[in-house]
């Protein structure tokens, strides 16, 4: 049998045929794990559903939980608390990985071992490091208090016992896991921007600043949005950090659209309200994503 490679070339009809007998049962299992329960919540968004009346019929309302969300006062606090939460930790994140990506593509010695340093708290699992940052932060024996009573800074600092510090609190624990993250990527687009660029700016007597706003900025955009696309998506729905430091307080504080999406479902047993959360939730993030993709083609990132 002569294959030819030519490229373009369409595949025969029986080539096609095999491409898709063999990328059935990896469609057929994604179909089961992620369309089939994403479409299940969609329906159960139209129903009155309660945890405690399983063994009831399910009546339908229609559209009675999506009103309700547009009219909750609490979806508007959540959003607010998320979005501050998103803008303050991405915005941080990209600026410290910037900065701190760029230090390491100056040094040549040691860098190997800096990037392993640098890359462990993004290993940890979300849930450990924010046990770790509560142990840490405690206001009576956490390390970081204790620093602080030693240096005459504050006898006692409770970061989310208040409400003007547990967001802050919680958005300093993201960037230190995440902004690992954003050095990883920007420091590998550095290291595949070319020599010759560098070697011409400075030729041209260009400064270190210089060179990094009209050479290393332009080149690493496409990643710029590429890390905003990942981090935005990722900070919009988090829920196991805030729930394991402050469970959404004190009081509304710390609420987001996930953790209060988790509570209606399985604190108040209200699991169709909870559907149509869920639904609102994965539009916007849709929303989101179809944003950045947009901006990644204008870019030429992608086709």
């Amino acid at each position: 049998m002569k294959i030819d490679a030519r490229a373009g070339r369409p595949l025969a009809r029986s080539d096609r045929r095999l491409a898709y007998l063999m990328l059935m049962p990896a469609v057929g299992w994604l179909a089961l794990l992620i369309v089939a329960p994403i479409a299940y919540s969609f329906v159960l968004s139209f129903f009155d559903w309660s945890l405690t009346d399983l063994d009831k019929a399910k009546p339908f309302v229609g559209l009675a939980n999506f009103e309700r969300l547009a009219s909750d006062p609490m979806v508007r606090t959540a959003l607010v608390n998320t979005v501050v939460f998103v803008i303050a930790s991405v915005s941080v994140e990209l600026v410290l990985g910037f900065v701190i990506a760029s230090a390491l593509f100056e040094i040549t010695r040691g860098r190997r071992l800096a990037n392993a340093l640098i890359l462990l708290p993004m290993i940890i699992a979300p849930v450990i490091t924010a046990l770790l940052w509560r142990y840490l932060l405690d206001p009576q024996f956490g390390l970081v208090s204790q620093l602080l009573r030693l240096g005459g800074i504050a006898d006692s600092f409770d970061w989310f016992g208040t409400d003007s510090r547990a967001l802050a609190g919680l958005i300093m624990v993201d960037v230190w896991q995440w902004t690992p993250f954003v050095i990883l990527i920007l420091h590998a687009g550095m290291l595949s921007i070319s020599p010759e660029l560098f070697e011409a700016a400075t030729v041209d007597g260009a400064s270190r600043p210089r060179i990094s706003w009209h050479v290393v900025l332009p080149a690493l955009q496409p990643l710029f949005l590429l890390v905003l696309l990942f981090r935005t998506i990722d900070t919009y729905r988090i829920f196991d950090t805030i729930f394991v430091l402050t469970k959404g307080g004190p009081g509304t504080a710390t609420e987001t659209i996930g953790l209060y999406t988790y509570r209606t479902g399985f604190s108040y047993f209200d699991m169709g309200y909870a559907m149509a959360l869920s639904v609102f939730i994965l539009a916007t993030v849709v929303v989101i994503a179809l944003f950045y993709v947009r901006l990644l083609r204008r870019r030429g990132v992608l086709r």
